[in-house]
């Protein structure tokens, strides 16, 4: 990182105002930027509708497919610690 030196107290109170005004463009670049990504938005036409039904149906076809593969990896584990529990409650 370089040194910058200043000669007045003006020259600093500019810089403070250029990088205020360079972090609130920031700010708004990544608001929009976040509005894009994440905020759905509104289909125009009726194949954007489709589309984005179809988007939506596959996404959640998908999440369901998940969640059974997680349940069944994770139900065998969950009965095999219960075993294991019972085995050694019995000794």
């Amino acid at each position: 990182m370089e040194t910058i030196s200043y000669s007045s107290l003006k020259e600093l109170k500019q810089r403070k105002e250029r990088i205020r005004e360079d972090l609130g463009r920031d700010t708004r670049s990544i608001a929009q930027l976040f509005n894009e990504t994440f905020i759905p938005q509104k289909p125009d036409t009726r194949k954007e509708k489709i589309a984005m039904a179809v988007n939506v149906g596959y996404t959640t076809f998908d999440v369901i497919m998940l969640l059974s593969k997680l349940n069944s990896k994770y139900a065998i584990i969950a009965k095999s610690l219960e075993l294991i529990k019972k085995y050694k409650s019995k000794k």
